[in-house]
């Protein structure tokens, strides 16, 4: 065993709550902090430096399916959000805390990679999975951050918008200098990365529970996401199609066959809408179940402190019954999806999916820390990612194959004739849209969709409107109004409207006033398209 100077305070190591900072941990003395001189703990070590924090409750508020119920919790995260304020918090579910704990993550895994070199080189072989494990945590984390805090999604200026520091060594300095780079810097590091990470993947045995790590299926939905949030089409479908079979058993009417391996892969591996949460008594047996290690529908799971899983469903900036109605609405077979929506007090409407684990600052203390899981990827997202892919190359079928896949699954007593989609369905559903020329498809033009032909902006509308029904308070839907362009319009219960429109400075979350000290520039508040409020 080569000696390791490298050591990390023991709080970094898997089995406690929380991550260290980089200060903490230059605080420390070296008898006070654990060795990593092994390959059991450089894998402790990785595993508990996922970002244990996540966007969904800061940015859910912030999306045009939120509205102002006027009664319900206060909470600045959920607040500030809904008037796409700047929160200088530091609380749980904040910017600042999200970027934190990003950070940390990258902290981690850093110390973890460099820790792996200097073992013998008996043990390389041994540490290779935990190694891709911690290039592909590193491409995620700064992934996170990137398509936060900076216009990651602004394509034709992505040479000369900042980024955000892409950091891959550890700290040896109380405050360290770092530059942004660009955006286009960032997405070649994450590749880089990611790339890096997958072509080192083990095999998911080496995981005790692999849905909590970057097993083969997680580390693919990530490269699926990243590929498409890139536009980069052709590789969505490859890394999406090493998870889900691609469709190839048709029928006569144009319907996937039930005995397809999509199908059959559909049905065994995404939330039981139709099926076991049918049935089950009450929310907390879906709860129970939806983030749950065992569920295959999830693909990464990551234990996260939020308050989400105790106020999605009353606080005040949420989703009442007519909103409800505008989310959660008729395909274009006609049929609604199988989703169960619960209420409370017959204002706040809700689909449960985040279980709370509250943990007391003590025995006997009545205050604490609300935890929960989050899933980061799920198969779900993976099928309407190809589908979308497939769109954007013009092959209308295989969308539509893919749509059909997931339609099937979510659909509540599924015919086999009625409520397949086509082309025609389709078309018909969306031409209200597609004719209004103040559409954001036809208007904003992202991705040059003022000139697509119809049938791709029906097909693209319908893949946009099955993403937010199935994501709705899990995050997902904020990125897809920054692609795409789409306004977010906000009425508060006095009746006073505004509008983020494309293109605000607001969409870009404000970076933590504390990376100044690292020469870490804010992100600007020059260019205002609506007033603030």
């Amino acid at each position: 065993m080569k000696h390791n100077i490298i050591k990390v305070i023991g709080s970094l190591i898997v089995g406690l709550t929380l991550l260290t900072s980089c200060n903490e941990f230059l605080d420390k003395t070296p008898d006070n902090r654990t060795e990593i001189d092994s390959v059991e703990k450089v894998a402790q070590l990785v595993a508990g430096s996922y970002p244990r924090a996540s966007y969904a409750a800061m940015l859910e508020a912030r999306c045009d399916n939120i509205t102002d119920k006027g009664i319900g919790q206060e909470n600045n995260t959920n607040t500030f959000a809904f008037y796409w304020r700047d929160l200088l918090e530091t609380s749980q579910d904040t910017p600042d805390y999200f970027w934190q704990r990003c950070y940390y993550s990258i902290a981690g895994v850093n110390h973890a990679i460099e820790a792996a070199e200097l073992l013998d080189a008996a043990d390389q072989e041994r540490v290779s999975p935990y190694i891709a494990e911690a290039h592909i945590v590193r491409a995620f984390s700064h992934f996170l951050i990137a398509t936060t805090f900076s216009k990651y999604f602004d394509t034709e200026n992505q040479n000369t918008n900042p980024g955000i520091p892409y950091v891959t060594e550890p700290e040896t300095v109380v405050i360290k200098q770092y530059e942004r780079g660009t955006v286009q810097s960032i997405k070649e590091n994450i590749e880089k990365d990611l790339t890096k990470g997958l072509s080192m993947l083990g095999t998911d045995a080496v995981y005790e529970v692999p849905r909590y790590h970057f097993n083969y299926k997680a580390a693919h939905a990530f490269a699926s996401r990243f590929y498409l949030y890139n536009g980069e089409w052709e590789k969505v479908i490859q890394h999406s199609s090493n998870i889900i079979p691609i469709p190839s058993e048709l029928m006569e009417n144009g319907n996937i066959a039930s005995t397809d391996a999509a199908n059959v892969y559909a049905d065994n591996n995404f939330q039981p809408w139709t099926s076991t949460y049918l049935t089950v008594p009450s929310s907390n047996d879906i709860k129970a179940f939806y983030t749950d290690g065992s569920n295959p529908s999830n693909l990464l799971l990551t234990e996260m402190s939020s308050r989400l899983s105790r106020y999605a469903n009353t606080w005040r900036y949420g989703v009442d019954g007519a909103l409800r109605d505008e989310i959660y609405k008729a395909t274009p077979t006609g049929s609604k999806f199988g989703y169960r929506i619960y209420s409370s007090s017959s204002t706040h409407y809700y689909v449960p999916k985040f279980r709370e684990h509250f943990v007391r600052t003590s025995i006997n203390a009545t205050t604490g820390t609300i935890y929960t899981i989050f899933p980061y990827f799920r198969n779900e997202e993976v099928l309407l990612n190809r589908a979308e892919a497939y769109a954007m190359l013009g092959q209308y079928q295989n969308a539509i194959n893919d749509l059909n896949v997931f339609a099937r699954k979510l659909t509540s007593s599924y015919d086999e004739e009625s409520h397949v989609l086509t082309e025609t369905k389709i078309l018909n559903h969306y031409k209200g849209a597609i004719a209004n020329a103040e559409y954001f498809i036809n208007k904003y033009g992202a991705y040059d969709s003022a000139s697509w032909e119809d049938i791709k902006k029906a097909i693209i509308l319908c893949i946009v409107d099955f993403r937010n029904q199935e994501f709705k308070w899990e995050g997902l839907r904020y990125y897809d109004m920054i692609r795409y362009k789409i306004p977010s319009v906000h009425t508060n219960h006095a009746g006073v409207t505004n509008t983020l429109y494309p293109g605000d400075d607001r969409w870009t979350l404000q970076i933590p006033e504390t990376a100044k000290l690292s020469g870490v520039e804010l992100n600007p508040r020059t260019n205002l398209l609506s007033p603030e409020w």
